[in-house]
């Protein structure tokens, strides 16, 4: 499922990741909000794809490529046949932070959530449409992933 088929919780959930992305930049890290065109789950291997226009893609691999991740946040929102969460990496010595919105829909989440909790972890992998490269970091911790935002 694409971002235009989540409509307009998708939309505020970018707006989020703007404004969060915005509060970083405002204490002197810095910042990427990145717009996925899609998500994709693969459960058995307890991992999110989320795929980014190859610019934006390249703009966060480079970011990346000396940063150390040493936490991720992970915000909450639900919708009605999906989950959206706004998962920021940071690597507070070097102040970046990277804003990743991402949505599980609801038929997708059971067996993601499983093989998360069996693994340890949940890994968001960035990848551009063309595959060239990635950049992957976890959520060491998936239930901050899976729990419910109205707990």
């Amino acid at each position: 499922m694409s971002r235009a088929d989540l409509g307009e919780r998708w939309q505020r959930v970018f707006d989020d990741t703007e404004a969060t992305a915005a509060e970083y930049r405002d204490r002197g890290w810095e910042a990427l909000a990145l717009h996925p065109g899609d998500v994709n789950p693969i459960a058995d291997e307890a991992r999110l794809h989320v795929l980014l226009p190859g610019s934006e893609f390249d703009e966060v691999n480079d970011l990346l490529s000396g940063a150390s991740i040493e936490s991720v946040r992970v915000y909450a929102a639900a919708g009605e046949t999906a989950s959206y969460r706004l998962v920021v990496a940071e690597d507070p010595a070097a102040e970046i932070a990277v804003c990743v919105p991402t949505f599980v829909l609801d038929s997708d989440s059971e067996a993601l959530e499983a093989a998360a909790a069996d693994a340890g972890q949940l890994t968001l992998r960035l990848r551009p449409l063309d595959d060239r490269d990635r950049v992957e970091f976890a959520v060491d911790d998936p239930e901050l992933f899976f729990r419910d935002p109205t707990e």
